[in-house]
């Protein structure tokens, strides 16, 4: 086992398990999912707080579902209600002005065969604090206003990490001992630069500036909803998205061109009041300019997405193009991917191997849905073929569908992405959702099967009686893991029509094992002659276990 958790205190030099660099929604999710597998970890943010720009906005139901593990699903829900009409689509002259075309998003279809989540709108701004305050009270260690300026890994590349970070107020520095490090940092990441680490793909496809304002809506919108606006004017050629006529706030985003001599400098508080202007259509409307970020649009790949002991989360790891607002979503499950895996390190349950599977199980699924982003930008550009558009797959195939082809069965291939309603308990997918019923003292709750994943290795079997669980107690014993049995019975009812071992893809006295990131790891058809022998090797495969 790890040590408890303690209390960083001011001095010289701290130690922690994970140092996390960057304080966006990957790191703090990152941080979240490390403390709610009791890893103790310090984040470091050089800037002093969340993001004030809106960012990524749309969040897909596997997102949720790793929120939901976390106890943060109902936070975000509540905050994400007064968005849920945000669905109209347009192009305009201004906000006030003529509509050139305007459409209807169709509202989210009913998910809950495949999903006990939802898809939601909601800008990063708003859900970066209520990641940050579940981090924080869950005992992650968060530092903004504080910035990494060196590291070293003295003992070696899979040695601990020896960093030196500056708190940027009082120029403090201070020393922080750190068995791994993550970098959260971002698309220019100085954490992957310093290691070298080189990134392929097409690269930079268009440079952006993003224009965070405040001003009266009310009367430019008339009541109307957008989740994203285009502005064609003689100004300009731009967008507003995530706008917000309850604090009068929204983001005009435009493209600048590099190779025409333009820059963000370009953009100063005059100007970008005049484009804001120019967007609303009220020529002198009192407009304050609340902060302008520019940004690349890229489609960018790290190399690798471990060295030793630092990995790389996020847009360190990889840049994807916001056409079907994938960026954000895949950071925080790569997060989610990594967390469970360096406890189980920590613990001595996995072998250091285990780690490998971080960038053989991501790398690969970044890089497909890079390619998914791409292909919907040639969609939407009109510039698609036949064979491009046959290519691009769901969004929902992307988000909940992505596979990890390492863990299928011998002999299995399976394809990188594949539709929700279709997940049938192949090890390497998404574990399958199934309404469930769970005693709670005289009553029965509703929930999902899925809500019984993510603390620990879990083997669902049919039964209380399954001769599974004591195969299981036997297996768990022999590897020295956690493993907790999940038997239906008087305190579980299937709520499903099919019946859970049907979507799971075994009879019913199979039994299935799901790691703590809620992918099948393991599946037995049926009842075999040594199960805890069996189980025994399902265990070490997954863990990365030698035999004692």
């Amino acid at each position: 086992m790890g040590k408890e958790p303690e209390e960083l205190v001011e001095r010289s030099e701290e130690s922690t398990d994970v140092l996390i660099v960057g304080g966006g929604i990957t790191g703090l999710s990152c941080a979240l999912f490390l403390r709610h597998h009791g890893v103790r970890c310090a984040l470091v943010e050089r800037h002093a707080s969340t993001s004030v720009h809106p960012r990524a906005w749309g969040w897909y139901p596997r997102t949720l579902e790793l929120f939901r593990s976390v106890g943060v699903e109902e936070p975000v829900l509540r905050a994400a209600a007064g968005y849920a009409e945000h669905r109209r689509q347009a192009t305009v002259e201004s906000l006030a002005g003529r509509e050139l075309k305007a459409a209807m998003l169709p509202e989210p279809g009913d998910l809950s065969a495949v999903t006990p989540s939802r898809q939601i709108s909601l800008g990063q701004d708003v859900m970066e604090p209520i990641v940050r305050e579940a981090a924080d009270r869950a005992g992650a260690v968060l530092r903004y206003g504080t910035e990494l300026t060196s590291f070293e890994r003295p003992e070696g590349p899979d040695g601990p990490v020896v960093a030196t970070v500056k708190d940027r107020d009082t120029g403090e520095e201070r020393r922080v001992r750190a068995r791994w490090l993550v970098a959260a940092d971002g698309g220019r990441s100085p954490v992957r630069e310093t290691l070298g680490i080189r990134r392929v793909g097409r690269g930079t496809l268009q440079h952006q500036v993003s224009i965070l304002f405040r001003a009266d809506l009310s009367g430019p919108l008339a009541g109307r909803r957008f989740s994203i606006c285009q502005i064609e004017n003689a100004d300009m050629s731009g967008a507003v998205l995530g706008h917000d006529d309850t604090l009068g706030r929204g983001t005009l985003i435009l493209q600048y061109r590099p190779e025409q001599g333009e820059t963000p400098e370009d953009f100063g508080t005059e100007r970008s009041v005049r484009l804001v202007r120019s967007a609303i259509g009220v020529p002198d409307a009192p407009v304050e300019i609340i902060g302008v970020l520019p940004w690349e649009l890229a489609a960018l790949s790290a190399e690798r997405f471990r060295d030793g002991s630092v990995f790389l989360v996020g847009d360190s790891a990889h840049v994807i193009p916001p056409i079907g607002g994938y960026g954000a979503n895949t950071g925080v499950h790569d997060a989610h991917n990594l967390a469970w895996k360096l406890a189980a390190v920590l613990r001595g349950e996995a072998g250091e191997g285990l780690l490998d599977t971080y960038d053989a199980e991501r790398r690969p699924v970044a890089e497909a849905t890079i390619e998914q982003a791409q292909l919907r930008l040639l969609v939407r550009s009109g510039r698609a073929g036949e064979e491009q558009r046959r290519a691009t797959v769901d969004v929902l195939a992307v988000m909940l569908g992505h596979a990890y082809p390492a863990v299928a069965e011998p002999g299995v291939s399976l394809a990188r992405f594949r539709e929700p309603a279709k997940l049938s308990g192949e090890p390497g997918t998404r574990a399958p959702h199934v309404p469930v019923l769970r005693r709670d003292g005289e009553v029965d709750r509703p929930g999902s099967l899925l809500d019984l994943y993510g603390s620990s290795l879990v083997l669902v079997c049919g039964s209380d009686g399954s001769p599974w669980r004591r195969a299981g107690e036997d297996a768990a014993r022999r590897v020295g893991a956690r493993l907790r049995t999940v038997a239906f019975g008087a305190e579980l009812r299937d709520g499903s029509e099919e019946g859970w071992h049907t979507r799971y893809g075994v009879s019913a006295d199979g039994a299935v094992l799901v790691r703590p990131d809620g992918f099948v790891a393991w599946r037995s058809a049926g009842a075999v002659a040594d199960g805890a022998a069996v189980l025994e090797a399902a265990l070490r495969r997954t863990l990365v276990r030698d035999a004692d």
